[in-house]
């Protein structure tokens, strides 16, 4: 029960936040959180990350950077999908990553973009 708690307390915070970003693709993809169906605290964590790694709004991903308690630089570095093209990435989180891809940001930002971003932000 404390997990289910804990999974809907971490992902209205990260719905919040990003109900009210500057980035206009992020701010429309917050409504669409309760349809990536998260099941662990864990899965909410690497939402945090994902949203971070992706959006354009700096403070946004200041702000998912506290809300996991990680470094920015840690935090993307957990993020797959910046390093990868999606069909190479594997590993525990994978399938998580490519539906927040496309759910929220697929066929609306290509991934220069993102990577130009945390290039901007020293990230990577």
């Amino acid at each position: 029960m404390e997990e289910s708690t804990e999974l809907q307390r971490i992902t209205r915070l990260i719905a919040d936040a990003m109900s009210i970003s500057t980035d206009p693709v992020t701010a429309a993809g917050a409504g669409n959180i309760p349809s990536l169906k998260l099941e662990s605290h864990a899965q909410a964590v690497h939402l945090a990350r994902c949203i971070a790694a992706f959006t354009t709004d700096d403070a946004l991903a200041t702000e998912m950077a506290e809300i996991v308690g990680e470094s920015p630089k840690f935090l993307i570095g957990k993020v797959l999908l910046v390093h990868y093209a999606p069909e190479q990435c594997t590993g525990e989180h994978a399938a998580l990553e490519q539906r927040i891809w496309k759910s929220l940001y697929a066929g609306r930002r290509e991934r220069s973009r993102v990577r130009d971003v945390l290039t901007r932000r020293s990230l990577i």
